[in-house]
């Protein structure tokens, strides 16, 4: 599963799980969600963490509010994913990649 299509698919019930996803990360990564455990080591198949679900729908959230409560497309929710696991801050309008 893609990065892009995990985050898409991850509900409040997902609370209790950490993303992993191939580097370099982008919104075609693979990816995968597995419950939460004591540390961010590579998975079995090399992938790194990412963050975990509850800080991406924080993020996703953050998101909404900086636009209007306009939800992100998924292109833009991967990338203001992405953005916050690299600078741990949120991607504002201004900042919006292109």
């Amino acid at each position: 599963m893609t990065l892009q299509e995990l985050i898409g698919r991850l509900t409040e019930a997902d609370d209790g799980l950490t993303v992993y996803a191939s580097e370099p990360w982008t919104a075609h990564s693979d990816a995968i969600a597995d419950p939460n455990t004591e540390g961010t080591r590579p998975d079995a198949h090399g992938r790194t963490y990412l963050l975990e679900a509850f800080l991406i729908r924080d993020v996703l959230e953050a998101w909404s509010a900086q636009h209007d409560g306009t939800p992100p497309s998924s292109q833009q929710a991967c990338e203001a994913v992405i953005y916050y696991a690299e600078t741990d801050a949120y991607l504002f309008p201004d900042d919006d990649l292109a």
